[in-house]
């Protein structure tokens, strides 16, 4: 048997920045810096807890922080909660563009977001039904 699943992919994980993934993780992340800066109005780095890579859909997880580690300061008239960031990556024409994000949410925008993406492989997101069933 030479092919034993023809649509099988590899799944990277960038959790961690590494030299093989530097580039284009550090490009990923800073889309997702960008648009936070121009909604919110702050600028912030992440610790990532989620960050995996299939193919063209990418689903990365984190805590957003201050570059300086100081707590971030958030217009308390808007209703945020601190301070979760999700986004998923999509790569077009060999750059990889924001599909859809969400921060500091106080529902899980994400529901079903496996569905609504069937191209997008399902080892990338977490292990929670959620992703899929909306459950």
């Amino acid at each position: 048997m030479a092919c034993s699943n023809l649509h099988a992919q590899n799944i990277q994980d960038f959790k961690t920045k590494n030299s093989a993934n530097q580039k284009e993780r550090t490009a990923m992340l800073d889309l997702l810096r960008a648009k936070m800066k121009k909604s919110l109005k702050i600028e912030c780095s992440y610790v990532v807890e989620h960050f995996k890579v299939s193919s063209n859909y990418a689903w990365m997880k984190g805590t957003a922080q201050r570059k300086d580690g100081k707590p971030l300061e958030l217009n308390p008239d808007l209703d945020l909660d601190c301070c979760m960031v999700t986004c998923l990556f999509k790569k077009v024409h060999g750059s990889w563009q924001i599909e859809e994000e969400g921060y500091f949410g106080t529902d899980v925008w994400y529901e079903g977001i496996g569905n609504r993406y069937p191209d997008a492989q399902q080892g990338i997101f977490p292990s929670y039904e959620i992703y899929y069933n909306g459950n």
